[in-house]
């Protein structure tokens, strides 16, 4: 009977200890972590468990910290790769009112700004065509240059007495041959700018303090 219990228990030793070698040690790339998640990571240190590697080996320094992202500026987000129409939605109340139009050359672009009077945050439609159609009435408007971007504010009222005269023509500015200020038809300000060459790849944003929309095309 004593044979028989000590090859019992030879036989459940073996057992167990197949059963150990079974498992495969984790991987490098199920440790791993995202750039963001590893900067905000402690330096790691050794497991409560002696058989279990520690999550991210040692490094002789600390890991970077990822840089905070920074609010847009006045110089605008980058310019895209293609010419394709750009949207935005307006936010808060429909109130705003235009105070001022400006055309500009800057290095690497002109620029034509929409400043407003109120509380929203103007939304826009943007677009390339061959030529200017008035919003509302379908007339072409004539305006110089090779190419029409048309410009589009959303989220005005109707304008008050003292506000922005229009329509209204603005002297040229770096590849923008002329700029017309059409005028306001159901929340939107319409304005055309004509553009010599051919179409480019052009920006939209908006800037506060006052409310402006700012449009730049690339040289």
């Amino acid at each position: 009977m004593g044979r028989a219990l000590g090859g019992s228990l030879a036989a459940t030793v073996l057992l167990l200890t197949a059963c150990g070698t079974d498992a495969s040690p984790t991987s490098a790339s199920d440790r791993s972590t995202s750039s963001a998640e590893s900067s905000k990571a402690p330096s790691a240190t050794p497991s409560e468990s002696p058989s279990e590697p520690p999550s991210e080996p040692p490094s002789a320094s600390p890991p970077a910290e990822s840089p905070s992202p920074t609010p847009p500026t006045a110089d605008g987000p980058p310019f895209p790769q293609s010419t394709e129409p750009q949207t935005a939605e307006p936010s808060g109340d429909w109130d705003l009112q235009l105070v001022d139009v400006r055309v500009g050359d800057h290095d690497g672009f002109d620029r034509v700004v929409l400043e407003l009077s109120g509380t929203a945050t103007p939304g826009w439609g943007v677009a390339w065509g061959d030529e200017a159609v008035a919003e509302g009435s379908g007339k072409v408007v004539p305006v110089a240059g090779d190419h029409v971007l048309t410009i589009s504010a959303s989220g005005t009222a109707m304008p008050e007495p003292g506000s922005y005269e229009v329509p209204q023509a603005l002297a040229p500015a770096g590849e923008i041959a002329a700029v017309h200020v059409n005028g306001w038809f159901e929340g939107y300000i319409q304005v055309f700018a004509g553009i010599e060459g051919d179409e480019r790849p052009f920006r939209v944003f908006t800037l506060t303090d006052p409310p402006r929309l700012v449009v730049d095309v690339a040289d």
